[in-house]
């Protein structure tokens, strides 16, 4: 016969299992999600311009899919390209349009934050430090730059301290998914589509073959403008003066130096001319030429000019210093003028009876004491540049010590 203690026991354990087997099989967080469509999001920031013969298209690859995780690192990027029927039908142009080659950069994974974990366990003790090592013994003749024995160096085994242990915490928790979304450029002939109205489309799909839409731009396509020619670049006071051939409404300038990647543009002109005040002298400088015309919201654009290299030289002199005026003292002949207000000003000189008798005045002021009493003396000033370029002399004031 079986006691009711040993009876108990054995369906106690069956439910403990029991229970724990329940838990375990119900124990999901939140409700089950629905498997990713994996749709790249729409493509931003398409653009198609007319730049000579070629009309030129990019725009930005998506990096996520529209259930915010990363784009497959090989998507197919759909390029389409045609005219736009009348009236519109986006079907009917995607039937008659032709698809555009493009090179796909490889999208690289996003870089996630390395979160800093706290520590639960106290941090080692430093390690005793080694035992010295005795200094190696040089070779027999064999001598160094000092001519000291070397021993090779030790460090004891230390914790990092906690400024350092704060700093490292500090660059983990700045890293950033920070990944700058590649630009794809692509060109088609223009002429084939020159007087129409051309419409652009791109799609990007995912490894499943979905996507979030296409991305749509229109250009009306006119004949190329002229590339600007015969560019040229000459010395102009305070500038560099640029000059080149070509009939368009507009230009547009652009300069660097040769050690630079990237151009700037400086500046505008409705006319085929151009001055350039901001380089330095002495320095070379890169310059080219584009011909621009305002259509819409857009522009059409000329191939650009051969580029050209030229390094501008100070030749021209300051301005001639005006109001010069001279009062006759007891012993001295006081003279005061207007400042020179070119910014390049070094200093001026002055003259005496036609002769220099000071250099590297730097005051719109001097005093002659070198004069004799009931002499009559005839002064003139002039003005240096930077460059060692002296102005024309002052018109000549006389005056006579009594």
């Amino acid at each position: 016969m079986f006691s009711g203690t040993s009876i108990v026991k054995p369906c106690l354990f069956a439910l403990a299992l029991f229970t724990t087997l329940f838990l375990i099989g119900c124990g999901y967080a939140g409700e089950p999600k629905p498997p990713a469509l994996g749709r790249p999001l729409k493509v931003t920031g398409l653009s198609a311009v007319e730049r000579g013969a070629k009309v030129v298209i990019s725009f930005s690859m998506p990096l996520e899919t529209t259930d915010a995780l990363p784009v497959d690192a090989h998507p197919d990027v759909e390029l389409r390209v045609g005219t736009a029927p009348n009236p519109w039908n986006e079907t009917e142009w995607e039937a008659n349009s032709e698809r555009v080659s493009v090179v796909v950069p490889e999208i690289p994974a996003p870089v996630r934050p390395v979160r800093a974990v706290r520590r639960t366990t106290p941090l080692p003790k430093p390690a005793a430090a080694p035992t010295p090592i005795a200094p190696l013994q040089a070779p027999a003749g064999a001598t160094g730059a000092s001519g000291s024995t070397q021993r090779p160096r030790t460090k004891a085994a230390t914790a990092p301290s906690g400024s350092k242990r704060a700093k490292s915490t500090a660059r983990q928790a700045k890293i950033e998914a920070r990944i700058v979304a590649p630009v794809i450029t692509a060109s088609i002939d223009a002429a084939k589509f020159s007087g129409k109205l051309l419409v652009v489309g791109v799609r990007v799909r995912g490894f499943k073959g979905r996507d979030d839409g296409i991305s749509i731009v229109q250009l009306e396509v006119l004949p190329p403008l002229p590339m600007p020619v015969n560019l040229k670049a000459t010395d102009a006071p305070n500038a560099v003066h640029l000059q080149w051939t070509a009939a368009a409404p507009a230009f547009r300038i652009f300069r660097r130096q040769p050690a630079d990647t990237d151009w700037v543009n400086i500046g505008e002109s409705t006319q085929p001319s151009f001055d350039d005040a901001a380089p330095e002298w002495g320095k070379p400088w890169q310059y080219y030429v584009q011909a621009v015309r305002k259509v819409g919201d857009g522009w059409l654009e000329s191939d650009i000019s051969e580029p050209i290299t030229f390094t501008p030289t100070d030749r021209f002199p300051p301005a001639v210093p005006a109001g010069l005026a001279v009062v006759s003292g007891t012993k001295t002949i006081e003279l005061v003028w207007d400042r020179v207000a070119d910014t390049d000003l070094a200093a001026y000189r002055i003259y005496r009876n036609g002769v220099k008798i000071a250099d590297a005045v730097t005051n719109a002021a001097y005093s002659d004491k070198e004069v004799t009493l009931g002499s009559k003396y005839s002064y003139q000033v002039s003005a240096v540049d930077l460059a060692g370029n002296e102005s024309r002399k002052s018109e000549p004031v006389e005056v006579t010590l009594e």
